[in-house]
């Protein structure tokens, strides 16, 4: 292992992240139990959970704002990635957005972070601190009052960087509801950080080589990687059944990773079967000679890389949105839109089950297309697909597809229709109702999406189901009124503020215009 400037933590985090809604502290402490040593060495240490910090019912809720560092797309199919500061007072703000958008650049030039970053929403927190820097600095007998009380010597260990995950989770989902993953960078220049099994919580310090500990508690906590060093547990392998991690194995043939063998790895050598990792010397495999999940300052190997994949996959589809419901009837006089996650990714047509070449590539197919068919009905069906060199398991490719499909009528001749009308205005507030109009087909279900100015929202709803994304509104009907017949109409209200309302745009009813 190469020597390390200082020490970095990291916690075997086996639970993947989840989408939404974030959990919070585990029901007992979190405790961290691994380190990184001056010499670049590994070991386990025990932490009294009565040595956490936590921070003092004493210290009020600091002032605290949302920042944007790279975003993706809508947070619902985003990974929610966010960054805290600690120690930071507010006229230190400027230099901690500085310090982020570098760690997240080093981030970003390590594959797969490097290749899909844009599946990403990238957030940092400011927190303003009461007092600059943590406790912990440089001696263990400093004490500095830090929003999350942030602290080095935990459990005794210098460069084990403590953190109070329930009040870091309580800064992250006030101001990002749906975070994934929390990062706390303390105000230090001292090299250490730590990762929370239970919190998919990470700390590291100012110190560029802390970075470290992001890459390597993201290996744990997005792709379920076991560690691959072989020390710090008992010397044989204890384990009788296949290890969980994609890393490791107890087949000394390395068949669990059988489509990568002989293959050159990024991390160093070639893909193999490697005894020692998961803590053991003897009686467990993994998959490269050297990789980031055994030593800091390398690359995820070719096994790594290919779950970390998977695992962003089973957090986010490659379909955003689409211009008309899924699984509902699309008026073929009108387009159909597909929109994607920015990664390169293939899309696939099927007209009544037989592949279309020709429309092969193409995110919007048009009433053309639809005509070239010569049929007035069929059914449509569309596949979306990241191909990556990075993912060879036949297990993880349904995770990487997404399959859409719709009835596609050759003849509707009438599109539903909706209209907006404002009923109440009292300078406060506003209350409006929106019709919505079957044209010559019976609608079986509706949805109608409008934005609303900046300044404005709409906060409560009845007789329609109601979403948001910014200022786009999106409502969809109850089980109760979703069957509209032809000519007929259904209505719902809504209510909003401020008062003064000048009206909504970009109206949509079942992905067409509204009138």
């Amino acid at each position: 292992m190469r020597a390390l400037a200082a020490v970095l933590a990291a916690a075997s985090m086996y639970a993947a992240l989840v989408a939404a809604p974030a959990v919070a502290a585990p029901a007992k402490p979190d405790v961290p139990h691994e380190v990184f040593s001056p010499d670049g060495t590994i070991k386990h240490v025990e932490v009294d959970p009565a040595d956490l910090p936590k921070v003092p019912k004493s210290l009020v809720a600091a002032p605290s704002r949302l920042k944007e560092v790279e975003i993706n797309g809508p947070s619902d199919n985003r990974i929610d990635l966010v960054f805290l500061g600690d120690g930071y007072t507010a006229a230190e703000q400027t230099a901690y957005g500085t310090e982020i958008d570098a760690a997240w650049a080093t981030m970003t030039e390590r594959e797969p972070y490097k290749s899909y970053r844009k599946l990403f929403n990238v957030w940092r927190i400011e927190i303003d601190s009461p007092q600059s820097g943590v406790s912990g600095d440089p001696t263990a007998d400093v004490h500095v009052d830090s929003p999350l009380a942030s602290a080095f010597w935990c459990g005794g260990t210098e460069r084990l960087l403590c953190v109070d995950t329930t009040k870091a989770w309580e800064y992250a989902q006030a101001l990002v509801p749906g975070a994934d993953q929390v990062l706390v960078q303390a105000n230090s220049t001292k090299y250490g950080g730590a990762g929370y099994s239970g919190s998919d919580v990470g700390t590291f310090s100012r110190n560029p080589l802390s970075r470290e500990v992001v890459l390597h508690e993201l290996g744990h906590s997005q792709g379920d990687l076991a560690d691959e060093y072989d020390y710090g547990g008992p010397e044989q392998y204890p384990g009788t059944s296949e290890p969980y991690a994609a890393n490791v194995t107890i087949d000394s043939t390395g068949a669990k990773w059988g489509v990568w063998l002989g293959e050159a790895t990024p991390d160093g050598g070639i893909i193999g079967a490697f005894e020692g990792g998961d803590y053991s010397r003897f009686g467990v495999w993994r998959p490269s000679e050297n990789s980031l999940m055994r030593n800091l300052n390398q690359d995820f190997g070719l096994v790594n890389r290919e779950k970390l994949v998977q695992s962003f996959y089973g957090e986010i589809n490659p379909v955003d949105s689409v211009s008309s419901p899924e699984g509902g009837t699309h008026n073929a006089t009108q387009p159909l839109t597909v929109t994607t996650v920015d990664v390169p990714l293939t899309i696939k047509w099927q007209v009544d089950g037989v592949a279309v070449p020709a429309w092969n590539g193409k995110k919007t197919l048009t009433p053309a297309d639809f005509a070239s068919t010569g049929k007035s009905t069929f059914a449509l069906k569309g596949t979306v697909t990241d191909e990556t060199a990075m993912v060879r398991n036949p297990i993880y490719k349904p995770d990487l597809t997404q399959t859409l499909s719709w009835t596609v009528g050759q003849n509707s001749s009438t599109n539903a229709s909706a209209a907006f009308t404002k009923t109440a205005d009292w300078g406060s507030g506003f209350e409006a109702s929106v019709s919505v109009k079957a044209g010559s087909t019976a609608l079986t279900s509706w949805t109608v999406e409008f934005d609303v100015p900046a300044g404005f929202s709409v906060t409560s709803t009845w007789d329609a189901n109601r979403t948001q994304n910014n200022t786009r509104y999106t409502f969809t009907n109850k089980p109760y009124n979703g069957s509209v017949n032809p000519g007929q109409t259904v209505t719902f209200g809504l209510g909003g503020s401020p008062g003064n309302f000048p009206g909504i745009s970009n109206c949509k009813v079942n992905g067409n215009p509204c009138s």
